[in-house]
């Protein structure tokens, strides 16, 4: 028995670092993915802490700038149609005045043409047209495009194409005798197309129409500069977490080594004292009854002591009546 090998394995200090090192790292993992990074599972869809709020961001974004626009354009919707009845209005006005002015000089009278052709906003007009002659042609008499005065308007169809339809669906609305309005697209004079919005109010006791209109990104010019921002906001957001994403790193790294220092010095004041026990132990059973042992722990520590130095008391008692009876 006395040469019998001792049983070597992981010690206590290691495994109380393991049981501690490893939950905490386990932890920090699962925190870090939550976090930051986006998985799938089993055909669900897990997404992270970082990615919600920038989503949740952009869905704010999203429905601030369509709220935005939206009341944007029911202003811009507003003040066109009030310019329209007050350009129908004076038109009426003028044409009293002036019994005599022919349709056909609408538009090469100047003082005509400052009544029934003025700006809409910042890019938009008014213009007068007239109800369908016998022959059902609509004519415009004053424009900002001289080009299309007294023209068959149906004639626009080749050159607006699959845009026509919704231009002359507004024009053409006063036939009831009502006004009419909606959105539509026209081609500028340089051939590109935008978005319009248009009014169109009869002027009454006449056959004549008067269409206020002007383009929808008048409306949005104002929304694009909040969207830009939101934008910014947004990239702001995405860089402040990764600084986060660093700090996280950071802090992460400090609390491990703080907490293995604190395990590693509290498993040392633990476990000294039973090294200290198991070599007293060794002594003891080596013949070396006049050890001490000097352990001042207390809880299962001071126990374990206790019963080494109560062991040893009886040896030694043993042995001295052994010799005794000798």
């Amino acid at each position: 028995m006395a040469g019998k090998k001792k049983r070597r394995g992981i010690g206590l200090l290691p495994k109380l670092l393991m049981g501690v090192f490893i939950p905490i790292v386990i932890v920090f993992f699962i925190l870090w993915v939550l976090i930051f990074h986006s998985f799938d599972l089993g055909g669900s869809r897990f997404t992270s802490i970082k990615d919600i709020g920038a989503e949740s961001l952009r869905e704010l974004s999203a429905v601030s700038m369509k709220e935005a626009k939206s009341s944007l354009n029911k202003l811009g919707e507003k003040i066109i149609r009030e310019k329209a009845i007050d350009v129908a209005t004076q038109v009426k006005i003028y044409l009293q005045a002036r019994p005599k002015l022919k349709k056909e000089d609408f538009n090469k009278d100047l003082d005509f043409t400052r009544v029934a052709v003025q700006k809409v906003g910042l890019t938009g007009y008014t213009a007068l047209y007239e109800l369908p002659d016998t022959e059902g042609v609509w004519r415009t008499w004053a424009h900002v495009n001289p080009k299309i005065i007294a023209i068959d308007m149906s004639t626009l169809r080749e050159p607006l194409g699959k845009n026509f339809p919704g231009f002359w669906k507004v024009y053409t609305g006063v036939q009831g005798g009502g006004a009419s309005s909606g959105y539509y697209t026209w081609q500028d004079a340089d051939g590109t197309f935008r978005d319009k919005y248009m009014v169109c109010t009869p002027v009454s006791g006449t056959p004549y129409i008067i269409a206020s209109t002007t383009y929808l990104d008048e409306f949005s010019k104002p929304v694009r500069g909040i969207e830009g921002r939101m934008k910014w906001i947004e990239r702001g957001y995405l860089d402040a977490y990764e600084i986060k994403i660093q700090l996280f790193y950071f802090v992460m790294l400090v609390a491990l080594v703080f907490l293995l220092m604190m395990v590693y010095f509290y498993s040392r004041s633990v476990i000294r004292p039973i090294r200290y026990l198991s070599e007293v132990a060794d002594r003891i059973s080596m013949g070396d009854l006049d050890t001490p042992i000097q352990i001042k722990a207390k809880g299962e520590v001071g126990l374990l002591a206790e019963s080494i130095e109560r062991m040893q008391t009886s040896v030694k008692a043993a042995i001295e009546r052994l010799q005794k009876k000798r």
